[in-house]
């Protein structure tokens, strides 16, 4: 089969060429850098810049199936320009696709779309993909504006499938090497009031998610998470046991991150219990399902 990726270079991405070239399947990717479209091993690029509307249509040239994780980082500035680019840079990507598969003939049938579990409120009451709070902060816009732009694939007949992604794991990028650091200095300690659910997911097995929906033609709504969140302070406390080193300084309050970091403090201090019933239901077996199993295969 032959799969479209966007955000292919990214950390997500990497892996996720990985596994499907692994399955035998042929991928090719979307790049906004002319320069990169053959940076990927056994797998071919095609131009396209959001922004303008630009891409090239060859990307669609017999593929089946689009894997579409576009988007800038909400790491990056959260000012006004910052949130700007952050939401764009979703949006556009999105506008960008619908409009080549409106307009050219194609045989994709599958879209399988990144989302994020920020759409959901700050709660520690467990949450599923039906049963949940929307969230009204900046991330829960970002995410109903990205999901709302992803849902109109389906009015070209092509099915769709949004992950919700959680605190992604690996020691290759995303927030755990930012903890590693502190902790092996002896910094790491709870944020706030450090009883905040981080609903986390190993990067192999949040790949593997994305090849199960791929697999089964699945469409919906799905938390791409493991079956067990943890909260702050434990989740600190597995980290630095995993590095060899001891949590010894306490809490940071809130108010103190919120000076820090201003409104961005709610990545470290608010998080979200979610639940990943509807994948376990349909058979999908993690391969990293407590966070010490995760843990080890990272650091041991």
């Amino acid at each position: 089969m032959r799969v479209l990726v966007t955000g292919a270079t990214g950390l997500v991405g990497r892996e996720l060429l990985r596994q499907l070239q692994a399955k035998g399947d042929e991928v090719v990717f979307l790049t906004t850098d002319k320069d990169k479209r053959n940076v990927l091993k056994d797998c071919q690029g095609y131009y396209w810049n959001p922004k303008t509307g630009e891409i090239d249509s060859n990307c669609l040239v017999d593929v089946e199936v689009i894997i579409h994780l576009a988007g800038s980082s909400i790491d990056g500035s959260w000012s006004k320009q910052g949130k700007q680019m952050i939401i764009h840079s979703r949006v556009e990507a999105s506008q960008t696709l619908y409009q080549l598969l409106s307009e050219q003939k194609h045989k994709v049938k599958q879209i399988i779309c990144a989302s994020a579990v920020g759409i959901y409120d700050t709660l520690d009451d467990i949450q599923t993909e039906e049963d949940y709070t929307p969230a009204t902060n900046f991330l829960g816009q970002v995410v109903q504006q990205w999901e709302g732009e992803n849902r109109r694939f389906e009015q070209l007949g092509i099915s769709v499938a949004l992950l919700r992604i959680g605190l992604v794991l690996s020691r290759e990028g995303g927030a755990l090497p930012h903890i590693e650091q502190m902790a092996n200095y002896y910094l790491a300690s709870p944020l706030g009031r450090g009883t905040q659910y981080y609903s986390w997911i190993h990067l192999q097995d949040l790949a593997r998610i994305f090849l199960f929906v791929k697999d089964h033609h699945l469409q919906g709504v799905f938390n791409a998470v493991a079956p067990n969140p943890e909260t702050n302070k434990q989740f600190t406390k597995s980290l630095c046991q995993a590095v060899g080193k001891k949590m010894i300084l306490p809490a940071v309050p809130s108010f103190v991150l919120r000076l820090v970091l201003g409104e961005k403090a709610m990545l470290v201090t608010t998080g979200q219990r979610i639940s990943c019933s509807k994948l376990l239901k349909l058979n999908f077996t993690f391969h990293f399902s407590t966070l010490p199993q995760a843990l080890e295969n990272l650091y041991v």
